[in-house]
């Protein structure tokens, strides 16, 4: 059977009028409506972190409510570092940690099922961590370094990447000098006394060390140009707790996002709550370098691969891992 032109042409294009209503009038999709917890009933978490500033907006989050507002019930767990911090993710003794780029790509490299759910801090800032040496003693510049031994927090984590990139920019090689494991806080007494040349701290123990005759040889966070364009801290969840509990995850970011808006926007906040989790002083407090804080809670993925570079570089990775953003929350 054949049909006229004039038909094929009428009946073509009835069916594009079909489809066009059809289109027009199809139900909108749903929007999605993201779940919420219930503030009177809160869900109770522990979060690891450090006595520094860099963790501020943990604090301040607390302090605010702001973790009351989204239905949570959160702990502080001090602990000794974010490679340590990640570990206990998994072993179930934290539900959230602070740590870097590093700690968790390390981790991930050895079959730790981590995802990074929001940045804290990065290096944009001259002072929020230093190198300490005392002040009149026999280490003047970085090659007085070579032969000594020198401390970060934890080893094969961002600081040891840190310490020796900023060295070798200065001629200093890692077989030129020892590095060894001091905590944040006894840095600067292993310093006085002798046991160690240098220490790598944070804010506010430079200015603590400041009041017992240490100053920074230099301040590793913007010793040279990459290390300046690197994330810091960040905060970390492990991924099967991510999946089964993703309205805890995502209450849980968007309380250190206002957090963090609010230590960006009122720096007084932060050197107000300062005392209250650190060994400072109010007078202290009022003097340090603050952290360069960043709002954005996007996954830093460009500053990743930078570190990751700096880990394959000093052997702390053995190959580059791909597909960065599979290692971040996607809630």
């Amino acid at each position: 059977m054949s049909f006229p032109r004039k038909r094929i042409a009428a009946v073509a294009a009835a069916i594009a009028l079909t489809a066009l209503v059809a289109g027009c009038t199809a139900p909108a999709e749903e929007p999605v409506v993201e779940e919420t917890l219930d503030p009177a009933n809160p869900v109770s978490i522990t979060v690891g972190s450090l006595p520094a500033g860099d963790y501020a907006p943990l604090w301040l989050a607390v302090q605010e409510g702001y973790f009351e507002e989204e239905g949570l019930d959160v702990t502080i767990e001090i602990i000794a570092g974010g490679a340590v911090g990640v570990t206990q993710l998994v072993s179930g003794e934290l539900d959230f940690t602070s740590a870097t780029w590093g700690n968790t790509l390390l981790a991930v490299s050895q079959g730790l099922e981590i995802e990074v759910v929001r940045e804290g801090t990065d290096s944009n800032k001259e002072g929020i961590n230093g190198l300490i040496v005392q002040a009149d003693g026999p280490i003047q510049s970085v090659e007085d370094l070579r032969g000594q031994t020198l401390s970060v927090n934890t080893l094969a984590s961002a600081t040891e990447v840190q310490i020796r990139d900023c060295l070798a920019s200065e001629g200093l090689e890692p077989g030129d000098y020892e590095l060894v494991e001091v905590a944040f806080p006894d840095a600067a007494a292993a310093v006085s006394q002798g046991r160690i040349a240098a220490g790598f701290v944070p804010e506010p123990f430079i200015t603590i060390g400041a009041a017992q005759g240490l100053e920074p040889l230099f301040y590793p966070s913007t010793c040279n140009e990459r290390q300046s364009e690197l994330p810091l801290i960040n905060w970390n969840v492990a991924s099967s707790y991510a999946d089964e509990n993703p309205a805890v995850v995502a209450a849980f970011v968007r309380a250190m996002t206002k957090a963090t808006e609010l230590a960006i926007s009122d720096e007084q906040t932060v050197r107000d709550i300062l005392p209250t989790f650190t060994t400072l002083t109010p007078e202290l407090a009022a003097e340090i370098t603050l952290p360069s804080f960043v709002a954005s809670a996007e996954p830093d993925i460009e500053g990743a691969e930078k570190m990751m570079e700096l880990l394959v570089e000093y052997g702390l990775l053995d190959a580059p891992l791909e597909d960065l953003e599979q290692y971040t929350w996607q809630g």
